[in-house]
């Protein structure tokens, strides 16, 4: 397989960080917490319904370059002088991010931003990128794929942007790849996962750095399949992710223990406020174990809701339990010893990794979550390919980053060739409560490579084919 290594310096994410702090310890003033890099007031943690047809989109700019007439400044830019010595100059490159900025699942969204602008700081700070600086736009995609659509044409046409970030939702995700191939930008998935954005829907210019929905369920099937449950139920958000990621797990659940019955299956609407019928129907079907790829929000209400049901003392229950959900729940829910699963979690012991911890947490006044430390290894990634090629040429981007390894947050990892999938692990542990912090967090965890749950190449090319 075709690799290809950048190694101009000793790891850009880890450099980049060990500048920003150099520079706090000289006086510089940090990143600021505050403005509009914060969490949107009244969205993180309520299950609001997702609107169909949105009104027009905020878009915000973050840059320590020329802002264009019209654009909203974020004020997220550190006020300090370039540690290298040698400030980005000329016109800023641009990238732009569509995410969920409203609505249940913001609180992915939130830290979508504060980690992409955290990330373009430092880059601005150390040089830019090609010696230009660089401008983050970021727009709310309402988890609307017209709308999301929408964003992403109005920034490569309008803004003129040379990459894509996001999104949260992977129906808005397959629908801004659509654009992303139409116009040859590239496009790099850090939250939204289904497996379809690089196999079936696969186009040369998307780049995933986050498990796609297959991995996620694959390593969940496997690894429970070992357990003695054989009753099990699901439920999940009725779109192509909870649709997609749920008929995977049970697939690999059955396949590794042909015993296992699947007694109930629920999909509520994406943003359910009410989930009391939902738990209701999954006790009555009496299963051993539950499964559930709810998120953000969405998992929030049900997990009080379900305490309130004595449900946690009547299943065995496993559930993409990640740091903002944890964060936003606290202490409320007694998860002790609950099995959870994650993509990119900070308790990952990498020197990378610690220190974005650190600086994240001076930053923003709290540690980062899965989809924070996902969006900022995207936003390194790009930057590392176009410092590789000396250009913004697309197509050499698509060249380049089949088989290219880079260092991330989670460690050594590398762009597979044939579907442009990062090799990147999925982690599984059993939540403990950390006093200090005031959450739960994962305890000794289960690291399970991607090697043992993509798709083999030959895989894709049938799913591909078929």
């Amino acid at each position: 397989m075709k690799r290809r290594t950048h190694t101009p310096r000793p790891g850009w994410p880890a450099l980049l960080l060990v500048l920003a702090m150099l520079a706090a310890a000289c006086g510089g003033g940090g990143v600021e917490g505050g403005g509009d890099a914060g969490p949107t007031e009244g969205d993180a943690g309520t299950a609001g319904a997702v609107t169909d047809s949105p009104p027009e989109t905020q878009t915000e700019s973050t840059s320590t370059g020329t802002e264009p007439a019209g654009t909203e400044t974020t004020g997220t830019t550190t006020g300090t002088e370039t540690p290298t010595g040698s400030a980005a100059e000329g016109e800023p490159i641009k990238i732009g991010m569509a995410t969920t900025l409203s609505g249940s699942i913001a609180l992915f969204g939130e830290a979508n931003r504060n980690a992409a602008e955290l990330a373009v700081d430092q880059l601005n700070e150390a040089g830019g990128v090609l010696g230009r600086p660089v401008e983050l736009i970021v727009a709310d995609d309402q988890a609307a794929p017209e709308e999301g659509v929408r964003i992403a044409r109005d920034l490569i046409i309008d803004e003129g942007v040379s990459m894509l970030l996001g999104p949260v939702s992977s129906g808005v995700a397959l629908a801004i790849s659509e654009v992303s191939a139409e116009r040859q930008v590239p496009f790099i998935v850090h939250t939204s996962n289904t497996e379809a954005l690089t196999v079936q829907e696969f186009q040369p210019y998307v780049v995933s750095v986050v498990p796609n929905t297959g991995m996620e369920a694959r390593a969940q099937g496997v690894d429970l399949a070992g357990s003695e449950y054989t009753r099990w139920a699901t439920i999940a958000p009725n779109y192509e992710f909870g649709q997609r990621q749920t008929a995977t797990f049970v697939e690999t659940l059955q396949a590794e223990k042909p015993d296992v019955e699947i007694v109930a299956q629920q999909f509520p609407e994406l943003g359910e406020s009410d989930y009391q019928p939902f738990i209701t129907s999954l006790l009555a079907a009496s299963p051993e174990a539950v499964y559930t790829p709810l998120f953000a929000g969405d998992l929030v209400t049900f997990t009080q809701q379900a305490a309130d049901l004595g449900f946690f003392d009547q299943v065995y229950f496993t559930a993409l339990y990640e740091t903002d959900a944890l964060q936003e729940l606290g202490d409320a829910v007694d998860l002790e010893g609950i099995r959870a699963y994650s993509r990119c979690p900070f308790t990952i012991d990498t020197e990378q990794m610690a220190a974005f911890v650190e600086t994240y947490e001076a930053a923003y006044g709290e540690v980062p979550s899965d989809w924070a430390c996902m969006a900022y290894d995207a936003v390194n990634l790009w930057a590392e390919v176009v410092e590789e090629n000396g250009d913004l040429d697309a197509d050499a981007f698509v060249e380049t980053v089949e088989g290219f390894e880079f260092t991330s947050l989670r460690g050594d990892t590398h762009i597979r060739e044939i579907d442009h999938q990062a090799a990147v692990p999925s982690y599984i542990a059993e939540l403990t409560f950390d006093d200090e912090l005031g959450f739960y967090v994962y305890g000794e965890t289960t690291v399970v490579p991607a090697e043992d749950i993509w798709l083999s190449e030959e895989d894709v090319e049938a799913a591909r084919a078929g």
